[in-house]
């Protein structure tokens, strides 16, 4: 019976020391398991709030981008409108003499630069006299140009899907109008690379 005894009294010891040593592991194991779950749910918010700035900043981006072109736009229409200017004071000149040739020559010297498309003038009657295109030389106004161009006495500038300006310059002589400036200008695609 002693035997039975102390096998019984080191199997109590030994459940005892297991019970020990599993509410000591338990213990660990619930914090290695908090732990673990406040890791996770960090990790989580963490990258959810790194999407959203990232997406913030790309529409911030695509804003900026979309101000930037349309300053570059308005830029070029306003640099039209100063160009029509002096253009407009040389071609009454030489209207005003009858000098045709000559307004040809000031538009193919311009026609060289780049960008510009078609450099027209139409007479007081909407018939255009000189072009950058002889085609149309001869043809009514309106086959390159809107009809309210041959009657606006102001220099306007129309935008064509971002990629064309039109200018059109009314060419006032001393108490009457003698005829109308077209100016086609193509506006370089714009592309803005973002470096890392």
């Amino acid at each position: 019976m002693d035997n039975l005894s102390k096998e019984s009294k080191n199997e109590v010891r030994s459940e005892s020391g297991l019970s020990k040593w599993a509410k000591a592991n338990k213990k660990i194991f619930i914090t290695i398991g908090v732990a673990l779950l406040l890791i996770i749910t960090i990790w989580i918010w963490k990258s959810i709030e790194i999407n959203n700035i990232k997406a913030k900043a790309e529409s911030v981006q695509l804003l900026i981008k979309k101000q930037a072109a349309s300053q570059i736009i308005q830029s070029h229409e306003a640099h039209l409108k100063l160009l029509a200017k002096p253009y407009v004071w040389a071609v009454r000149s030489e209207m005003m003499r009858g000098n045709i040739n000559q307004l040809n020559l000031f538009a193919n010297d311009m026609i060289k630069e780049n960008k510009f498309q078609l450099i027209a003038v139409a007479n007081d009657k909407g018939i255009i006299v000189s072009s950058t295109n002889k085609k149309h030389e001869g043809q009514a106004f309106s086959t390159i140009g809107r009809e309210t161009g041959l009657t606006d006495n102001n220099t306007t500038v129309e935008n064509v899907n971002d990629t064309i300006l039109i200018m059109t310059s009314p060419i006032m002589g001393f108490n009457n109008r003698l005829g109308t400036l077209l100016i086609k200008y193509a506006i370089q695609p714009l592309v803005f690379q973002v470096k890392e």
